[in-house]
């Protein structure tokens, strides 16, 4: 079944295990990989998905244009994705929301209550080289909720064809498939590492610590982060007795390097958010950033908890009415 959301406001849940899955679609030929991949997890989940695409504000259209066109073509875009995806997978329950204007706020407003975020890479143009646009990476910036950021060519390119520019020289050890963290020593760490056991726990597959110790630091530093993650290790083995776990201190390159090598092939990377997001921090880690803007499998930013003020967007949560 698919289904259109229109109405009032509604008072927010704070009980996130129905809440929908939000995915973003920006269209037909290049949102296919992030779109299916949330109706994956949707299903798994047993959750309704929501498909959003956003439109120009009708400001910003040149004068005399025929808005109604936009908007039409922005309905068809869901209609087109949201009937695809009914198609593969008839039990779930998909909504579709056209947002009329930017489409970060629209993202951070109708994920604020839900268990996950979904999106895909920023595109690069194949010429220049330069990112068009940087959604990604303002949503993974701004959500309270965990964010999942899936690169455009997954599912299309095999992992072993894969341009990883951290390919580190040497080495045989590259991750298939499974759960790979990076840890680095942080509080947030533990959070991240646990979340990733989760994962591959629900998934039924392995999972890789990686650490990666500052160029220069010395055998001392090595060896800290590595009794550190060992350390935090002990909440997951007491939690997941039986889930296969391999710890990796990577000393050849940089932490971004080094997570983006053994992320190549994973079937999840989960990483970290520094910074408080939702507008107050403006800060994104560097390694986050990096991994963003070439994602080497699904990617699954873990926000930091700390108290972030709510969502001040104008964004309301519609009511779902059938489509015809």
């Amino acid at each position: 079944m698919t289904a259109s959301w229109d109405g009032p406001v509604t008072a927010p849940r704070s009980d996130k295990r129905n809440r929908p899955i939000v995915v973003a679609v920006r269209d037909t030929a290049t949102g296919g990989p992030a779109v299916l991949w949330a109706a994956r997890r949707a299903e798994s989940l047993g959750v309704p998905l929501t498909l959003v695409h956003a439109v120009p504000d009708p400001a910003l259209m040149p004068p005399g244009s025929p808005y109604g066109d936009v908007v039409v073509g922005g309905r068809e875009v869901l209609r087109a994705e949201a009937n695809r995806i009914s198609a593969d997978f008839p039990a779930l329950h998909v909504g579709t929301y056209l947002h009329c204007g930017d489409v970060v706020e629209a993202l951070l407003g109708l994920a604020a209550e839900s268990p996950l975020l979904i999106l895909g890479s920023d595109r690069m143009d194949a010429v220049s080289g330069e990112f068009r646009g940087s959604v990604s990476l303002q949503v993974a910036l701004g959500s309270r909720v965990p964010v999942v950021v899936v690169p455009s060519d997954y599912g299309r390119v095999p992992d072993a064809e894969r341009t990883i520019d951290a390919t580190i020289e040497g080495t045989t050890d590259a991750t298939t498939g499974g759960v790979v963290v990076g840890v680095d020593g942080s509080s947030l760490a533990g959070i991240a590492l646990l979340r990733a056991a989760d994962e591959a726990h629900a998934m039924g597959t392995t999972l890789t610590v990686v650490s990666a110790p500052v160029h220069g630091s010395g055998v001392q530093q090595a060896q800290v982060m590595q009794e550190g993650s060992s350390a935090l290790l002990l909440d997951v083995r007491a939690r997941y007795p039986h889930l296969g776990v391999r710890q990796v201190l990577d000393e050849v390159h940089d932490a971004a390097q080094a997570l983006a090598h053994h992320g190549a092939g994973a079937d999840l990377l989960v990483i970290g958010r520094h910074g408080r997001g939702a507008r107050t921090g403006m800060y994104l880690g560097s390694v986050t950033h990096t991994l963003l803007l070439h994602p080497p499998c699904p990617t699954l930013i873990v926000p930091d908890p700390g108290p972030v003020p709510p969502f001040d967007g104008k964004l309301q949560e519609p009511e779902r009415t059938p489509v015809r």
